[in-house]
């Protein structure tokens, strides 16, 4: 056969004396006699002749001479005639390989498969580094999850069940909560916590790359959206932050390989429970914070066990984020009391939930926890240790206020407008009084209980900010927004006061949208005209006058503020009977 790499119709250009190739062919004769040895044993290379020229061979095997070549046309260059052969020995080049023979001339194939060292190569290549304890800890990027993780292969799925099995019944494993939540949660030096992080997809990846996001985001770049999820140990650092615009907390990323797991990349260990230990026993230092784990934190108060709600049949609504169900929530007050609950479910994708979904439902938790007013929606907590993820809220039967409005317009009073308009108001002025801009006011996200009191919901646009200002293109309340707003993207408490004014509109309009019927380029005209709204005749005088002088005006230093509101609504309800 021809050697392999080569075409039997290509002329050898490898020089080799006849010697060495009559050498090669006694030797590998005497080979096949002896039954129990398995590979040829090493050509004999002997000196060159001083002064004999080498034969070139050309000639091609026998079993290959009428086989056509498998590229390109043959090569008919001819080799010199006086080739230079280096002092004291052969030509350096590989000599080919010569057909082993019988005596009878019949070609023999007395190489058998060599024992491969290939599978041990790889699995070396893919097993941790294995360095001493004082080498120093390769240097992580900027990101959660370092810069080694572009590079390195994908966890294999049985190491993060292993990871799945032994965390998620850890006593201070928290779930899907974000590093905010867990900035949070640790309060003292040593704190320390196991959460999981998803990583985002590549379209939010670049997008916040191309935004120049000031805030810091666990991603890891170049991977998909299909990328596992990863768990991370939060842990509060020893000393000060570096600056204090920075958490002092640690989010160090388990990284997993052939069944180890480590978080520097240098140790490893083969159980989880070995790689805790280590870090519970000794300091360690991570972006130039000390830390160790020393107190193991459980679950919060706002946090719950999926066990402790019980969903019931009756949907309250469904929509792109999941839907909403009433259920029973156990407590945790020492009565194990249980109570009723409105429970908005996360709709999961095909494979799991993804970033996004994620930071929107703990973001609008994390603005409710710091809420206690009778006119605001309340949050129980959540429910994130597994997915789907639940939010549990407080119920309110009588359902949204533009629904209430339109199906009861009939039977509802003055009174209860200037009710609905006054509970509002008294919500909306206490979300402003612990500096926090609502964003997205109107009736459809104000909800009645059964005593038909107003509750202010939905905080997913909220901002804990006085002043916020848009810096990424999203789906905003056109109908709603204030004149600064529109031309401007500046978000401040008088452009809730503006959009506020919608809300005293729509109640007195029986639920009806403003500007209906008209396409956002139309609403920009008219606002940019300052053809403002006007307030229904069946409106008090007092709050008709106050909407028109000191709600929608274009100047947001002469629009009033939701106390003013507040007061002007007070003393007008005691005129309605």
């Amino acid at each position: 056969m021809a050697r392999k790499g080569t075409t039997p119709w290509h002329e050898s250009r490898e020089m080799h004396t006849q010697d060495d190739a009559d050498s090669s062919l006694k030797e590998q004769e005497k080979t096949t006699n002896k039954k129990e040895q398995t590979t040829a044993p090493p050509e004999k290379k002997l000196p060159t002749i001083p002064g004999k020229l080498p034969k070139r061979s050309v000639e091609p095997p026998e079993e290959s001479r009428d086989q056509k070549p498998a590229g390109n046309k043959p090569n008919l260059k001819k080799s010199p005639s006086n080739p230079r052969i280096p002092p004291g020995g052969s030509h350096p080049r590989k000599k080919p390989k010569v057909p082993n023979r019988d005596p009878s001339g019949k070609h023999v194939n007395s190489d058998k498969k060599k024992p491969s060292a290939e599978a041990h190569d790889k699995e070396s290549l893919s097993s941790p580094p294995q360095t001493d304890a004082g080498k120093e800890t390769t240097k992580e990027s900027a990101s959660t999850y370092g810069a080694s993780w572009k590079s390195s292969k994908p966890t294999l799925k049985a190491d993060l069940k292993a990871m799945e099995d032994y965390i998620t019944k850890m006593p201070n494993f928290h779930g899907y909560i974000c590093r905010e939540d867990a900035a949070q949660i640790l309060k003292h030096p040593g704190d320390w916590l196991v959460r999981l992080s998803v990583p985002p997809s590549n379209d939010q990846d670049k997008k916040n790359k191309a935004q120049n996001l000031a805030k810091s985001v666990e991603r890891t770049k170049g991977h998909k959206s299909t990328m596992q999820k990863v768990f991370v140990i939060s842990v509060l650092c020893k000393g000060k932050a570096l600056s204090p615009a920075k958490s002092n907390n640690r989010n160090l990323v388990i990284k997993t390989n052939n069944g180890k797991f480590s978080i520097d990349s240098v140790h490893w260990l083969v159980k989880l429970k070995d790689l805790f230990s280590h870090y519970q026993g000794t300091s360690a230092v991570h972006k130039n914070g000390e830390f160790q784990l020393l107190n193991p934190i459980s679950l919060s108060k706002w946090e719950f066990q999926h066990e402790d709600t019980e969903l019931l049949a009756k949907k309250l609504g469904e929509g792109a984020f999941g839907e909403v169900r009433v259920g029973r929530l156990t407590t945790k007050d020492p009565k194990k009391k249980l109570v009723e609950v409105a429970v908005k479910m996360l709709k999961s994708s095909a494979d799991s939930v993804t970033r996004d979904q994620v930071e929107e439902l703990l973001h609008e938790t994390r603005i409710m926890r710091k809420l206690d007013h009778p006119n605001v929606l309340r949050s129980y907590g959540v429910a994130v240790l597994r997915e789907p993820l639940y939010l549990m809220i407080e119920l309110c039967s009588n359902g949204a206020l533009r629904e209430y409005l339109k199906e009861n317009h009939k039977t509802i009073t003055l009174a209860d407008k200037i009710n609905f308009v006054l509970g509002s108001a008294r919500g909306v002025a206490y979300l402003h009084s612990q500096r926090i801009l609502h964003r997205d006011l109107a009736v459809r996200n104000i909800l009645l209980t059964e005593d038909k009191t107003p509750k202010v919901s939905d905080f997913g646009l909220a901002e804990l900010t006085d002043r916020y200002e848009m810096k990424e293109h999203c789906k905003i309340p056109v109908r709603y927004l204030a004149p600064e707003t529109l031309e401007l993207f500046i978000f401040t408490p008088k452009t809730d006061v503006f959009s506020f004014g919608c809300v005293i509109w729509e109640i007195y309009e029986n639920g009806q949208q403003p500007h209906d019927g008209k396409n956002a380029q139309t609403i920009r005209a008219q606002v940019k005209k300052r053809e403002f709204l006007k307030l229904s005749s069946s409106a008090p005088e007092a709050l008709r006058r106050l909407v028109a002088e000191k709600v929608f005006v274009a100047d947001p230093e002469n629009r009033c503020s939701m106390t003013s509101i507040v007061q002007c609504v007070e003393t007008a309800e005691k005129t309605v009977k």
